[in-house]
């Protein structure tokens, strides 16, 4: 029984972590892994960038992502998801290709990617829409 009972007593000791910072680390399978490279964040589309503008604030709508601020002029959009703030800037690289980057607000890269892969692929899949101004 003695034995038993300091086996078990060994196995709980260099089983739990003694460190105590060790309890703040986010667990592999909360689906929040820092995201690596730039890769995701920037992209070139062959539109204008005024049409990129407006598939975007699409794609935000179509993902119930919180619209913040929209400033039509720099072509920058403050958005919320996930309870974390992004910033995403429209430029336009020439008359035919523009580019979007979407980074968050705090620096902080600690998110799931598939929040910025799905606004990319939805404006991959809805590139051909042509928005026309209404006078």
């Amino acid at each position: 029984m003695k034995k038993v009972l300091t086996l078990i007593t060994l196995i709980t000791t260099f089983m739990i972590p003694l460190d105590a910072s060790a309890q703040n680390v986010i667990p592999a399978d909360a689906g929040l892994k820092p995201v690596e490279g730039s890769a995701s964040f920037a992209k070139s589309y062959k539109t204008s960038s005024e049409n990129l503008l407006y598939l975007l604030l699409s794609a935000l709508n179509e993902l119930n992502y919180s619209i913040e601020e929209i400033q039509f002029k720099t072509g920058s959009v403050l958005f919320k998801a996930y309870k974390k703030e992004f910033i995403a800037s429209v430029a336009s690289q020439d008359g035919y290709n523009s580019f979007i980057k979407i980074i968050p607000t705090d620096n902080i890269y600690n998110f799931s990617p598939l929040l910025i892969q799905r606004l990319h692929t939805y404006i991959e899949n809805n590139n051909g829409v042509n928005f026309q101004k209404i006078l």
